[in-house]
């Protein structure tokens, strides 16, 4: 799967002549996402319908597969994608949020949802075509300091619910780089892979 999520992010980055480009150390996904397909409806219901207990369920899944697979073993410290604080007011929770939550408990490695934050409020990804949602996105991450310097994580896992062209993942990716540096392993977990966009 890491694989996978590599060449779409390293197509994207060589396209739009993004040099900053880093490989994820690993990628997981609970199911690819296709347009028709039954399980579409997973993350749509959970983002759009408030359909919380099934992102936990779901979230509750993809972290027992996280929990038995030995390349995640290490995996310390789980960061979910933020939402906007006027997305999360109007929202009323982070669907990232609890899918992060539900990994962290299956697998024991400790959830922190507030290292990382929007910097500026950004339309939703959903409708946009993929140059205008990397640019979307660019640098719309930051990490809090004084929460970062609380962390010593040696693998941390990004988690949102879909990955579609990696170009948020990818930001916040590039937002906790900067701050702890090349030892440290960041991989990316989502519910749901758009395998062909």
């Amino acid at each position: 799967m890491a694989e996978a999520f590599n060449a779409l992010i390293s197509e994207e980055m060589e396209r739009s002549g993004d040099c900053s480009y880093e490989a994820y150390s690993r990628a997981a996904a609970l199911f690819f996402y296709r347009s028709g397909a039954g399980y579409r409806q997973i993350a749509y219901r959970l983002k759009y319908h408030g359909d919380t207990s099934a992102g936990k369920y779901f979230g509750h899944l993809l972290g027992e597969k996280i929990a038995a697979s030995p390349l995640f073993g290490d995996i310390d410290l789980i960061v979910p994608i933020p939402l906007h604080p006027l997305r999360l007011l109007k929202r009323g929770y982070n669907q990232a949020e609890i899918i992060a939550s539900a990994i962290a408990n299956v697998t024991g490695a400790n959830l922190c949802t507030n290292l990382l934050y929007r910097r500026r409020r950004t339309q939703t990804q959903t409708k946009l075509d993929k140059e205008v949602k990397r640019e979307n996105v660019r640098n719309a991450f930051a990490v809090r300091e004084k929460t970062a310097s609380r962390l010593k994580p040696k693998h941390i896992a990004i988690v949102d619910d879909v990955f579609t062209t990696g170009a948020t993942m990818h930001s916040c990716h590039r937002a906790l780089r900067r701050q702890f540096g090349q030892d440290v392993r960041i991989s990316a977990i989502t519910l749901g892979y758009v395998s062909s966009y």
